[in-house]
């Protein structure tokens, strides 16, 4: 029997966190989105001794817009965030973090039919 077809990628994660009673749900980025959000955090300042380009990344506004775009409900904005508490945007800074800089939960692989072993049948 053919074997039950994969999907070719796995559902991205998604996290609940109740936080001084309000439910946030956020979901996991794709790569290009995060590529997209670094490009955005991203600034090149020019050395004026050397001439030579440096590329740096402003890693509190990556996490601000990482929180934003993960975000799902309720679906926060710039002002939104801004206007939250400092130990709530921390616990969402968190859970973001977690999502996406931590190890991948361990999981099991998907069943798989069963084949029956059959013991072949000969002449007797």
């Amino acid at each position: 029997m053919p074997r039950a077809a994969h999907a070719l990628t796995p559902e991205f994660s998604e996290e609940t966190v109740i936080i001084r009673g309000v439910s946030y749900r956020l979901r996991e980025l794709s790569i290009g989105d995060y590529e997209d959000l670094v490009k955005k955090a991203t600034t090149t300042k020019t050395n004026p001794l050397t001439g030579e380009d440096d590329e740096q990344v402003d890693n509190a506004l990556l996490l601000k817009l990482m929180v934003i775009r993960c975000s799902v409900a309720p679906k926060l904005n710039a002002e939104a965030l801004s206007n939250l508490p400092m130990r709530v945007v921390l616990k969402l800074n968190q859970t973001v973090n977690k999502m996406h800089y931590g190890d991948e939960p361990e999981s099991k692989p998907a069943e798989e039919e069963e084949v029956s072993e059959e013991e072949p049948k000969g002449n007797d």
